[in-house]
């Protein structure tokens, strides 16, 4: 039995004995089921905390009660019911059909992971030679599941290992040696042969199915992926495999059906080997028992299938209040650091980012901090989001740090663009809308932009910015925006001087415009060029079966930007009442103008 010292819920023993073309693996797992009565005070409770937590984030929380444990556990020195799975497994790994039977346990000896290791090395040792086989039959066990595809790696040097879903994790040191291997290699064995055993009888009890996401890679890239990972042994890229992996394999759940494990490669797995920890467990043990004592299931379908959501449903909550858990930590972590007075220029960008995220989202900022935050702005160093932290979430205590974001943005201000966009997407927004316009004739066309965001129903715009290109223009329209949305001066600047205007002579558009609509005399306008710039800015809201439809216009006329909005049911109509408007607007201005 190999656990932690001092353990009071042994559940499992290995047994291996060494045959003429393989091995003999014998399991045996405690008699739970015959000493935990269904719907009992004990069973609903193990229901409801599903499995045992040893430290970590839900500190110490066993699914049984400690009489229970006591009760049921194997121990050493006492005979101990249990459940006997035995396999014979062939010396290259092929594991034969199961034998699964009621049995007592004699003899038990109870080691911990160090123990087993230097029993492994020891011939003198008394478990020598079965515990030098079991770890022979792990490794041929391992390299069997590698061969038929399964995600499996052990570096035991550097702790990184694959769980049984084909994740990686890391070892904690007591647990880095080959003990670890032996119990994972011969549990998965004992699991798998027993998935089998029920599916040749026909017997309904609760699988352990897994799958991948669509955006997975074929199973061979991962494969090669976690070779080269081993071989390099780089941690971060083992670290970064290690999120990949997390993105594309979804967590593994219980069924009353076997959906087939996507990380062992497998048609059908189960757990069945801790019934004291885990409740799956116990009921595919009950389900065993009642199998072998030739009487009728204590579950229906329909059972199962109740307790394989309940279990499904409370790994879910429990793995959104670990995520809940270490991001409180973090955060607590992140916001001590944003108010220490520290030297913040050691750290790499991702440790960086993290302090800084917390003191802009909170208005936390040590003097040291905004400096350095002021520091990497002037430097090019920070990304689109940490500028959009600083110059549109940050508060009064960084304004050191704000306009030096905003006078990087001004010297490369295509990076204006972006940290609009990333504002946007965090915050919900639509897109920033860019209304474009260019006056005069190649090779002097003068194009200009203005940039407008919605916030919170509000358009916010920025002033419209002229350039020889028109990327170049919105560059200058989105920092005016920007400016705007920071409340901070607009540094932006118009690039290019106004188009070269030809006057037409007085009379002559009136004249010729008579009988027009304000569409077409406004087009006229800008072909002869008493106006530039023309745009049309066209929204629509309301239900789609009664919309409102709101143009704004505008153009330039003599240097003066002039607008003119309509609303209507449909866009034509809107469009032509704002272009209505805004020739109103010029023909007023032209008056004046001829008048003086």
């Amino acid at each position: 039995m190999i656990d932690r010292r001092g353990s009071v819920d042994r559940d499992d023993a290995i047994a291996v004995r060494r045959l003429d073309d393989g091995w003999e693996l014998t399991v045996y797992v405690a008699d739970v089921a015959s000493g935990v009565a269904r719907n009992s005070t004990a069973d609903r409770e193990a229901l409801r905390r599903r499995e045992s937590a040893y430290g970590g984030w839900r500190g110490t929380a066993k699914m049984l009660p400690r009489p229970v444990e006591e009760r049921l556990t194997l121990a050493p020195g006492r005979p101990c019911a249990a459940m006997r799975v035995r396999v014979n497994v062939a010396a290259d790994g092929t594991a034969r059909p199961c034998e699964v039977d009621r049995a007592t346990l004699r003899g038990a000896v109870a080691m911990d992971h160090q123990e087993v290791a230097a029993a492994i090395t020891d011939p003198a040792h008394r478990l020598h030679s079965g515990l030098r086989e079991a770890a022979a039959l792990s490794e041929v066990l391992l390299a069997r599941r590698r061969d038929q595809g399964a995600l499996a790696l052990y570096d035991l040097l550097s702790g990184w290992v694959t769980d049984e879903d084909g994740g990686l994790v890391r070892l904690a040191a007591s647990e880095r040696n080959v003990a670890y291997k032996v119990v994972q290699e011969c549990m998965i064995a004992a699991n798998t042969a027993l998935a089998a055993w029920a599916a040749q009888r026909d017997l309904p009890l609760l699988f352990r199915n897994h799958c991948v996401a669509k955006v997975a890679p074929p199973r061979q890239v991962l494969l090669d992926d976690l070779d080269l990972a081993l071989a390099d042994g780089s941690p971060a890229r083992l670290e970064a495999l290690q999120q990949r992996t997390l993105m594309v394999m979804k967590a593994a759940e219980y069924a009353p059906f076997m959906g087939g494990h996507w990380g062992l490669n497998l048609p059908g797995y189960v757990h069945a080997t801790s019934p004291l920890r885990r409740y799956a467990d116990l009921v595919v043990q009950r389900v065993v028992f009642h199998h072998l004592d030739g009487t009728e299931s204590p579950y229906t379908s329909d059972e199962l299938a109740l307790i394989a959501a309940a279990l499904n449903d409370g790994a879910r909550a429990d793995r959104e209040a670990q995520k809940n858990f270490f991001k409180r930590a973090a955060h607590a972590l992140d916001r001590r650091a944003a108010a220490t007075d520290a030297d913040y220029s050691p750290l790499d960008s991702r440790a960086f980012h993290a302090v800084l995220k917390r003191g802009c989202k909170e208005n936390i900022a040590s003097a040291s901090l905004a400096d350095e935050a002021a520091r990497r702005a002037a430097a090019q160093q920070l990304t689109a989001l940490e500028l959009q932290l600083l110059l549109l979430v940050a508060g009064q205590n960084w304004e050191g740090a704000r306009t030096a974001c905003l006078k990087a943005v001004t010297a490369a201000p295509e990076t204006a663009v972006s940290v609009l966009a990333v504002h946007a997407q965090v915050n919900g927004l639509s897109p920033t809308e860019f209304t474009d316009g260019s006056d005069g004739q190649s090779p002097h066309t003068v194009f200009s932009s203005h940039a407008t965001l919605t916030v919170d129903g509000h358009h916010v715009s920025g002033a419209t910015r002229t350039a020889s290109t028109k990327k170049a223009a919105r560059h200058q329209a989105a920092v005016s925006l920007l400016a705007r949305l920071a409340e901070l001066p607009d540094p932006s600047q118009d690039l290019a001087a106004p188009a070269p205007q030809t006057k037409p002579k007085k009379g002559t558009a009136t004249s010729t415009l008579q009988g027009l609509s304000p569409l077409m005399t406004l087009n006229e306008y800008a072909q002869v060029h008493v106006i530039s710039g023309l745009t049309f800015d066209i929204t629509g809201q309301g239900p789609s079966h009664m919309p409102t439809f709101t143009c704004q216009a505008q153009a330039h006329y003599e240097g003066e930007q002039l607008t003119g909005t309509g609303s209507a049911p449909s866009k034509a109509a809107a469009k032509t009442k704002a272009a209505d408007l805004l020739l109103k607007a010029i023909d007023t201005r032209r008056q004046t103008h001829d008048a003086a």
